[in-house]
């Protein structure tokens, strides 16, 4: 094989030689990314330092919802990499993507009262893995013309990937058109080699940037399952099926990856794997945890109630307590606090607070300036009104909450908006 892996390398040199277009690899820190981006590293190392002329850039997502092993090796190695590359001017550098903390998974499920996903209602993979390097890359390629984008897609990982790679001709130089983003084309250069061919070329060469692929090997040992791919668009596979994804997965009938790496002797697995036990009965209409009427107004299993999610919250914070793991941020929990204000069957405004204070005995800290800022914003793009009609109507809110009345309210809250229509139509 070791010739095989040398013709693919030296592919790769042609490639990277025959234009000046920016390279993007797919990383997820299971062992097809870990291949491509090693020999990536290989190609570009092999080059002398005046040839080295593009910029490279290795991109993973973090759902904030990882399986905790998995994004401790990610930035681990992103760490390597990054160093190495700096080190040896390979014009290489790492991206570690995120959403929005407004958009995240906890801001969507306990906030916006998001059903925790299903097989026929899966929002994540979308909103969480696809739309992070989208919007990376949409966003760099203006500046770029055009990109070719790295994925470690194999035939053999199944049939359907096979056929999606066949779905796709390929140009002289071997690439394909990206479906949704048409000035990036798609290398899969290991896209015939076996699983056996993979690990074989892991564990026979250390990483270039440092370190070995044995407890790469090791972790897939234990949870007996393989990676959860960069996701790019919707035909590269989810996470399910014993792939190393998000812990909450509740796409999956059971997390047999995490299930493996608790009887790895990863303890910490039998608390992540207690909370998704939790998000499946919040899911389940039958617990009474779901609104009766969906968001369109119709009869039928809606968003989580106020009580369902509040409970949520709160095995969260004390998942995070048992673990020691950071598994929803401050600004996460704020967001959470400014959805409940205004979900279908309001919060009184202290919710969250009163969570975190009875958690942890503490109180919940102050947004900053520009943090409110971004959340008055966000607020008022999802309600369709201007910034300072949302601060005016949250100050009059706000005076007759201080006043202990209400009588009026209703009246002055309709004069603002009606202001806000005359203005509107003023500038029409």
């Amino acid at each position: 094989m070791e010739s095989e892996y040398l013709k693919i390398i030296s592919n790769l040199q042609k490639l990277y030689l025959s234009d000046n277009r920016p390279w993007i690899v797919g990383y997820s820190g299971g062992k097809d990314s870990t291949m491509i981006v090693s020999m990536v590293f290989e190609t570009v190392i092999s080059l002398s330092p005046h040839e080295r002329t593009k910029n490279i850039y290795v991109v993973c997502t973090d759902t904030g919802v990882e399986i905790p092993a998995i994004i401790e090796r990610i930035n681990e190695e992103f760490s390597s990499m990054q160093s190495y590359s700096d080190e040896c001017a390979l014009r290489t550098s790492t991206h570690l993507l995120k959403r929005p903390s407004q958009q995240s998974f906890w801001v969507n499920v306990i906030g916006r009262g998001y059903p925790p996903p299903n097989r026929m209602f899966r929002w994540c993979t979308q909103r969480l893995k696809i739309d992070p390097v989208s919007e990376f890359i949409r966003g760099m390629v203006g500046q770029w013309g055009e990109a070719i984008i790295l994925l470690g897609a194999r035939r053999a990982e199944s049939n359907s990937r096979a056929q999606t790679l066949d779905a796709r001709p390929k140009n002289i130089q071997g690439l394909r058109r990206h479906d949704d983003l048409p000035r990036c084309w798609v290398a899969t250069p290991i896209e015939h080699l076996l699983t056996d061919d993979v690990w074989n070329y892991l564990l026979e060469r250390p990483n270039v940037w440092g370190g070995d692929n044995h407890s790469l090997y090791q972790l897939y040992r234990n949870a007996s399952g393989g990676e959860c791919p960069l996701v790019v668009d919707e035909s590269t596979p989810s996470c399910g099926n014993s792939r190393f994804g998000c812990w909450t997965c509740t796409v999956v009938n059971r997390d047999k990856a995490s299930e493996g790496l608790l009887a790895g002797g990863d303890l910490r697995m039998k608390e992540f794997l207690r909370f998704r036990e939790k998000l499946l009965e919040i899911r389940d209409p039958q617990n009474g945890y779901r609104d009766a009427i969906r968001k369109n107004g119709q009869d039928g299993a809606g968003p989580v109630t106020m009580a369902g999610r509040k409970l949520l919250l709160e095995e969260l914070l004390l998942l995070q307590q048992n673990t020691g793991i950071t598994t929803i941020t401050e600004e996460e929990m704020h967001w959470i606090q400014v959805f409940w204000k205004s979900a279908r069957n309001p919060d009184n405004g202290t919710g969250v607070a009163d969570l975190i204070f009875q958690n942890r005995g503490e109180r919940m800290p102050a947004l900053h300036e520009d943090q409110l800022n971004e959340t008055r914003c966000e607020v008022a793009k999802e309600l369709g009104v201007s910034v300072e009609i949302l601060v005016r109507l949250v100050e009059k809110i706000q005076e007759y909450s201080e006043s202990h009345r209400k009588v009026n309210l209703d009246r002055d809250l309709k004069q603002i908006l009606q202001d806000a229509l005359r203005e509107e139509n003023k500038n029409v």
